[in-house]
Parts: structure tokens; sequence; C-alpha cells
């Protein structure tokens, strides 16, 4: 039965040009709803900070605490730790452009960090955009180098 599609000069195809186009198709659109173990992050970004030991640098990151993502440290994809010590400097609401500043929910603000270089070396940072509750992986990474260089 199945012979007569691969003989020499057969197409090896036992559906017409229409009918290859609509499974190419299918398999397509079934291929984009596979679920991927984490969202596909086009916007992570990075930054290289260069300190001497005993120095510090700030940076802060776009966060929308109100919509339950908050940016943490991942230790697990961070490396070399020992050589900063990181903390969190606080979030601070963007102005709604009101004279008197109300917290409003759903404005977006910035959290800030502060890291301070220990030791020579170079540590990478790398903090997720995530919720705590769920297993879905941060939906945004920021890595930041830390280039540590002797006093």
């Amino acid at each position: 039965m199945f012979a007569e599609y691969f003989q020499p000069g057969g197409n090896g195809f036992p559906i017409d040009r229409a009918g290859r186009r609509r499974l190419v198709v299918a398999l397509l659109a079934g291929a984009a709803l596979i679920v991927l173990p984490g969202p596909l992050r086009a916007d992570d970004t990075a930054e290289t900070l260069r300190l001497p030991v005993g120095g510090e640098a700030g940076f802060a990151l776009e966060e929308n605490p109100s919509t339950g993502y908050r940016w943490h440290l991942d230790t697990a994809a961070s490396s070399r730790l020992a050589l900063i010590d990181v903390s969190d400097a606080g979030y601070v609401q963007n102005r709604s452009g009101d004279a008197v500043h109300q917290p409003m929910v759903g404005v977006p603000g910035t959290r800030s960090f502060r890291i301070v270089a220990r030791q020579p070396g170079t540590a990478i940072a790398v903090f997720a955009y995530l919720r705590d509750w769920e297993k879905l992986g941060p939906v945004q990474r920021h890595t930041v180098t830390v280039d540590i260089s002797p006093r």
C-alpha cells in the first residue's frame, strides 16, 4: 500500500500539496502551544560595575509590587557572592502627578539595591523578577557583573 508512494519519481508523501500546507500549519500551531519551563525573556538586562575593594554602588530596577511581582537576588543563578555584599535599599513608588503623593494600586516604582565590594575578583549577582508563590520562574532577569580591583 505504501510502496506506491515511495517509488522513484514519486513525491513520497500520500497527500496533495494543499494537504501538506494544512499539515505544516497545524504542526506549527501545535508547537506554539508547547508549555516551556519558564517564559521566554527577550527583555533581560545586564550591567557591569567596576569597584575597588570597599567601594559601593547602587542601581534601581522598575517594579510593580501591587501585581505581586518583586525583584529578588537569585543566589542559585549568581556566582561568587562572597566577594560582595548585596542589600535591598527599598522601594519607592513613582509619583502620580498630584500635589500630595498617595500610594496607588497599579502604579509602578523602583526597587533599589546596593552592592559593596569586599574582595578582589569578579562576582555575578542575578536578580529575578517574580511572584514568590508561583513556580513559573522569573518573567525577567537582571544580571550585575561586579569587577572588583584591589585598593
